[in-house]
């Protein structure tokens, strides 16, 4: 996908690492990476510990560590309590956390601006509407499926979502290609379009519903890991492995194109191949990870934006880095929706948006004032 031969790739290079001299590192990547692994440890006991019942860290330590026939009469509820509930949700908040974070920074990349996010330009909207149009669908008019591909199970749903964010991606492509490729007032207001469009259309979907139907996608829309089983990790983490694997490719075209798709392409980069490819990896994490846990927002853009500001631009770094930067935010937003109005549990997305909203602000402000000083 991209041409490897030491004459395409090496005027790219020094480039980019001037762009990290001008940008700066602040920490090293290596102290960043031991922060976000002993931070997800420490959350992950945290989650572990903290519900509707306390565990001490040593009933953890035996239900993780001793086998069931180890445990007494009265430690094997914890068991219960930690492989069936507290362990699927948190691997799954890490998840959805990791694919939105690294969806975030691909589609940042792809725009070539920091203010992006998945959610703000409709891809992860187009994903819900999408996966809510088929939840509807399948159980009014399609009565005639199996059960397993119909609701909010459905193993269609996935399928479903990523359509729905990949044809939200291209379209956005499409318009910020005629504006220059870059973040365009137009491409905001088509961003804007498509979330009043989705609204619209969720409305709607949700006169159609019945009650039940109507719960599910009010509850879903909102978003939530209490949905979380081993079978939704596995198939999420698999999506995360595949996309992953095309890291090293990813890296090195998304460095090429903040530099331009005319000095990228001169470079000896097959500019085409890799906004494809962005396109469709940043949509399939997007489409599967709402189609699990409903619609989340603003962990595509607080988490590269942050870990961009500690370790520069250069995607070598900054795509593993979301993956715990993401995991350990969304691990943090769970936690918080399951404890702070005990015993009553909070959507996710509430948490999320409360964070996001008000940083997304001040970026804005932060931006605006900066331009301010170079006029």
């Amino acid at each position: 996908m991209i041409v490897s031969s030491p004459e395409t790739s090496s005027p790219v290079e020094p480039v980019v690492e001037e762009t990290k001299k001008k940008t700066g590192r602040k920490v090293p990547p290596i102290l960043v990476f031991i922060i976000l692994i002993v931070g997800l440890f420490g959350i992950g006991v945290l989650s572990l510990k903290f519900g509707s019942i306390q565990l001490s860290i040593e009933e953890i330590l035996k239900v993780l560590f001793l086998g069931q026939d180890a445990l007494s009469e009265l430690e094997v509820p914890h068991s219960v309590i930690i492989w069936n509930l507290r362990m699927p949700r948190l691997i799954l908040a890490m998840l959805v956390g990791a694919c939105l974070a690294s969806a975030g920074v691909c589609i940042q990349g792809l725009f070539r601006n920091p203010l992006v996010e998945p959610g703000f330009i409709g891809v992860s909207p187009g994903a819900a509407l999408a996966a809510s149009v088929w939840i509807v669908c399948s159980e009014k008019i399609l009565t005639f499926l199996p059960p397993e591909f119909k609701g909010k199970e459905s193993i269609i749903l996935q399928l479903c979502a990523f359509g729905g964010a990949l044809a939200v991606s291209f379209f956005l492509h499409v318009v910020s290609k005629r504006e220059g490729g870059g973040f365009s007032l137009v491409l905001v207001l088509a961003g804007i379009a498509v979330n009043a469009t989705v609204v619209s259309l969720l409305g709607f979907l949700s006169y159609l519903a019945d009650d039940t139907q109507l719960r599910n996608l009010t509850f879903w829309s909102l978003g939530s890991m209490a949905v979380a089983s081993w079978h939704k990790i596995y198939l999420l983490g698999l999506v995360l492995m595949v996309v992953t694997f095309f890291f090293p490719v990813l890296s090195r075209g998304l460095d090429a194109l903040s530099l331009g798709e005319a000095e990228a392409f001169y470079t000896g980069f097959k500019v085409k191949r890799i906004r494809n490819l962005t396109i469709v990896l940043a949509s399939l994490l997007v489409g599967v990870s709402i189609s699990i846990c409903g619609n989340i927002s603003f962990v595509g853009l607080i988490v590269p934006h942050i870990l961009r500001m500690v370790l520069g631009p250069g995607h070598r770094i900054l795509l593993p880095a979301s993956l715990f930067g993401g995991a350990f935010l969304m691990a943090t937003a769970d936690l918080a929706a399951r404890t702070v109005a005990f015993p009553s549990e909070l959507p996710i997305g509430i948490i999320a948006a409360g964070i996001g909203g008000p940083f997304f602000l001040f970026l804005i402000l932060q931006a605006k004032r900066r331009e301010g000083e170079f006029r």
